[in-house]
């Protein structure tokens, strides 16, 4: 069974997901306009799903689009799966007759990007998409900076951050042992609410996926523990470094956010809460996952 249909099914099934990119994908429209060209670069991109939403909304708006250029930033272990979804956008995009380029950027490693090869060209006004990517650099701070470098030279109207709102990178076992009881057990909690027990999907989420996650977590010490999730107000520290500041998510945002959450029967356990100028969803009070948006202070 492949990871896209468990993503896919974990997409469907749970709340999270569909609100972090529906907010996301909107607060790119809001920025972007009336903008005749807009390249998208989505920094390891997965199922590439949000950018449907995104075609048929830049269809529907009373100003043409010339082009819609996505790049999607990925490592070479993941080609195929690269490929199988510029195939996907590529055809929902001829439905939509939407003037599209997908173009792929295969790296060994994402942090090694440079600014040039993001291709910007003159007239296209850059969106950059960030979802549960940061985390994983956390532990390799110079090539996060140096990822950062490179998006800042671009210099994007937009940057949409999606992370996972817990602190896993605490040094002590303890600290992340609490943090991790909390996290996962609000994690485990709304699976049983929201999939049921025989569907394979849920299966392979919590035996493998969350199970390596958790064994990560917990178990692994030094370059070997990945899984470092910060809270937003770190990445808020950290950003403010590079002369970035947050943009308020619109009022429209939120309400599209509200009635999507209304469509899942967990609605009342799954929690929407303004943090500054972000949003931050969690299950029964504990928070899950935050979405912020971001730009450079420069001239344009």
């Amino acid at each position: 069974m492949g990871t896209n249909l468990t993503f896919l099914a974990c997409h469907q099934a749970l709340p999270f997901s569909q609100l972090l990119q529906l907010c996301g994908i909107q607060a790119i429209i809001d920025q972007i306009g009336t903008s005749s060209k807009v390249h998208l670069i989505d920094i390891h991109i997965r199922s590439g799903v949000q950018w449907t939403a995104m075609m048929q909304a830049l269809v529907e708006r009373k100003s043409p689009i010339t082009l819609l250029k996505l790049t999607a930033v990925a490592t070479f272990s993941d080609v195929q799966k690269v490929v199988e979804t510029g195939k996907r956008l590529e055809s929902f995009a001829k439905g939509l007759r939407l003037p599209f380029l997908f173009k792929v950027l295969m790296l060994s490693d994402i942090t090694e990007v440079k600014q040039e090869q993001f291709e910007v060209r003159h007239g296209e006004v850059v969106a950059v998409y960030c979802q549960t990517i940061l985390r994983t650099m956390v532990s390799r701070p110079q090539r996060l900076e140096n990822l950062m470098r490179s998006i800042q030279k671009i210099n994007p109207l937009v940057i949409v951050v999606g992370e996972v709102e817990a602190n896993h990178n605490s040094n002590s076992f303890v600290n992340r042992f609490t943090e991790a009881l909390f996290f996962y057990g609000a994690l485990f909690d709304c699976l049983e609410a929201c999939m049921s027990r025989d569907d394979p999907h849920r299966a392979i989420v919590e035996g493998v996926h969350i199970a390596d996650g958790l064994q990560n977590l917990v178990a692994a010490e030094g370059d070997e523990r990945t899984n470092r999730s910060v809270y937003l107000n770190t990445w808020r520290i950290f950003f403010t470094r590079f002369g970035m500041v947050e943009i308020e998510l619109s009022d429209l945002c939120v309400v599209q956010a509200n009635l999507l959450l209304q469509q899942f029967s967990c609605a009342s356990s799954c929690t929407l809460e303004n943090n500054g100028k972000c949003l931050v969803v969690g299950w029964k009070g504990t928070p899950l996952h935050s979405l912020s948006t971001w730009r450079f202070v420069q001239e344009r």
